[in-house]
Parts: C-alpha cells; sequence; structure tokens
C-alpha cells in the first residue's frame, strides 16, 4: 500500500511519527511525506523520523491573501504529486489542499482535524475529504465524519508512546511541582490573530512571588527581554518539552494544543488563548481545564488551583480516562488508513 502524509505544521510530525513507523514496519507501507516547511517543522521533522525522506511543496505565509493563494498554489502543485506518485491513500491533519487534489483525482483521504470553530481552516474542505476524524466530543455529524475517543494530542501522549523522565529537569535545575510550565503563542496564526502577546509576564511576576520557578515557552522570540526578569526562557528544539509539562505544578498557555498536552501528561492547566472549543470541553468537566473569565482571573486561577491541589487531582482524573475513556490516537490512525486497503472502505471499528 503506498500511502502520502502531508505535514503543514510543527506538531503534525508529533501525531503522525508513530503512525508512520507502524505502519512502514508492521504493515509494510510504503510511505512518503510532503510538508509544507514553517517555523521548526523541518528540523522536527528530520529529528523524529530520520530514515523518512520527505519533499517540500508550497511555502508558509503570514497574511490572508498570502496564505489563500498559498494554498492554491500548494494545491496545485500536491495535484501534480499525487497523481506522478499514483498513492493509494493521503493522510493528513487538516485538508486544506489535500482534499480538494484527492478529490478531483478520485483518490481517497483520510483527514483529521480537531478545531471546526476556526471555520477558515475546516470548512472550506470537509464537502471534498473522503473520511474526516474528529473527537467524540465535537458535536458534529456527517456522512464523511467519523468519531473517535480523546484528543489528536494522545497519538503521542498515550502511555504507549510517552513515559515521563525527571531527568529532564536537570538541565533547568528545577524540582517537580515546585515550578510553572508557560506556553506564549504569537499572533502568526490567523485563530491567533486576535491576541495580545506579551500579557503573561504579569502573571510570571505574581508566580515569582509565590516561591516558584519558571518555565516558558515564547514563540515570539522579540519578547524575550520582557519575559527574561521572571523566567527560564526554553530554546527550541527541546529535548523533553512534555517531561518538562509533566512534573510542573500547572500550565499556562495561550495556546490550545499546549493546554491539551498539558492535562493529558497529567498537569492541569490555565488556557488564556479566548477560544471557545469544543475539543475542550471534556476537559474542563473534568475541572483540569480552566479558562479566565469576568469573575475569575488568572492570578485568581493560580490561586485555585494551587489551595485546592488540583494537580494531584488532574493526576488521578486523567489515568483513569486513559483506562476507561480514551482511545490510543495512534492507533485510530493507523486503522483509518488500512481501512482503505478494503473495497468497502467503511470507517475503521473504533
Amino acid at each position: 500500500m503506498k500511502i502520502l502524509v502531508d505535514l503543514n505544521h510543527p506538531v503534525d510530525v508529533n501525531f503522525f511519527k508513530n503512525a508512520i513507523r507502524l505502519l512502514a514496519k508492521r504493515h509494510g507501507c510504503d510511505i512518503e511525506i510532503t510538508v509544507q516547511p514553517r517555523g521548526k517543522l523541518v528540523p522536527i521533522l528530520q529529528r523524529e523520523l530520520p530514515d523518512f525522506p520527505f519533499t517540500s511543496i508550497g511555502t508558509f505565509r503570514k497574511s490572508l491573501p498570502g496564505k489563500v493563494f498559498g494554498a492554491g498554489y500548494r494545491c496545485l502543485r500536491l495535484l501534480g504529486y499525487i497523481h506522478r506518485k499514483k498513492f493509494d491513500v493521503v493522510a493528513s491533519f487538516g485538508g486544506i489542499g489535500v482534499s480538494h487534489a484527492t478529490y478531483i483525482l478520485r483518490k481517497p483521504s483520510v483527514i483529521f482535524d480537531d478545531d471546526i470553530e476556526y471555520g477558515l481552516g475546516f470548512y472550506p474542505y470537509r464537502p471534498f475529504a473522503t473520511r474526516i476524524l474528529l473527537p467524540g466530543h465535537i458535536p458534529l455529524h456527517g456522512k464523511n465524519i467519523v468519531n473517535y475517543r480523546g484528543f489528536k494530542e494522545l497519538a503521542y501522549l498515550h502511555p504507549n508512546y510517552f513515559e515521563p523522565d525527571e531527568g529532564a529537569l536537570h538541565e533547568y535545575q528545577l524540582t517537580a511541582e515546585k515550578y510553572v510550565f508557560i506556553r506564549e503563542v504569537s499572533k502568526i496564526s490567523m485563530n491567533y490573530a486576535h491576541l495580545e502577546t506579551g500579557q503573561l509576564a504579569g502573571v510570571c511576576s505574581h508566580l515569582r512571588t509565590l516561591g516558584l520557578n519558571v518555565v516558558l515557552s515564547l514563540e515570539d522570540k522579540s519578547l524575550t527581554d520582557r519575559f527574561a526578569p521572571y523566567c527560564t526562557i526554553l530554546q527550541e528544539p527541546v529535548r523533553d518539552i512534555y517531561s518538562l509539562m509533566h512534573f510542573a505544578l500547572f500550565t499556562i498557555s495561550s495556546g490550545d494544543t499546549m493546554a491539551r498536552e498539558s492535562c493529558l501528561t497529567g498537569t492541569p492547566v490555565i488556557y488564556t488563548g479566548g477560544r471557545y472549543m469544543s475539543v475542550n470541553s471534556d476537559l474542563v468537566k473534568k475541572g483540569i481545564f480552566f479558562e479566565p473569565d469576568e469573575q475569575n482571573s488568572v492570578t485568581n486561577l493560580v490561586d485555585r488551583v494551587i489551595e485546592q491541589n488540583i494537580k494531584e487531582k488532574t493526576q488521578g482524573i486523567v489515568t483513569q480516562a486513559l483506562l476507561r475513556e480514551w482511545d490510543d490516537t495512534t492507533e485510530v490512525i493507523v486503522s483509518n488508513i488500512l481501512s482503505f486497503t478494503h473495497k468497502d472502505r467503511s470507517p475503521a471499528e473504533l
């Protein structure tokens, strides 16, 4: 079986890496990878999947007109590439370009997504994808939509793949649960263009007064001077960033992916991105994912998380959910791609 995996964002490498290895080694599939270079995507791919060559198609653009033009141009390039290589199935996280090209070529596409609220990135490809897989607590259904239990982040944070390593703390001279992990995203992504970056610097100052160390993952390095007095600023790529999250007392993140990653490693999170996302609803209901509002400021939530020992509660809640509620998302990826080797092409049993 000849499979194309298209990567558009650095986190896509983590999402697909275990499935790519399983498909190639356990199932004997011929895997090819295409990428749209963006940020650290290429060096992360080279580090995580050194045995898999890749082809760059398109370029990442920051402005909305640039994104629209770039998406159209990349779709045409993908159209030619998929036709020339004669793939049996194409997989991607997000279907812009890929789903349109495969639709024209009458090739099956397996598209994963978890952000239907960002309509500009979801609805333009929805009618063209063969199969769209969404986490089950996203309230959207349709003939080409399949729901699975859990989160995209469990493709690499499920215990089958992730084991926390306390040795990750030594490089930064940290002690478990004596520090806070913070992620500040930039405005480069259209779904976070509304953010006023740098606001978490004041929160970092408050955390220091509580006697907590602060470790910061900062996407916009132009803000370094604003945060430097209060934080240890990580230099990407970080060797084991998920262990740093796991051993933190809690996380504050303006990015939604890292907010969920924190919860799934067993650390409660305060999400400051200001976006409602239905994919987060299960974690909110479980009382391990917090969002500031008019009644609860970030500092109020910080005090609450500490006083109520939410860290310990989070670890117990996540452990039980992994046993009883959530799927290994890598197995979901593999089973759905392999289902297209069958003539009926029905969704895999989830």
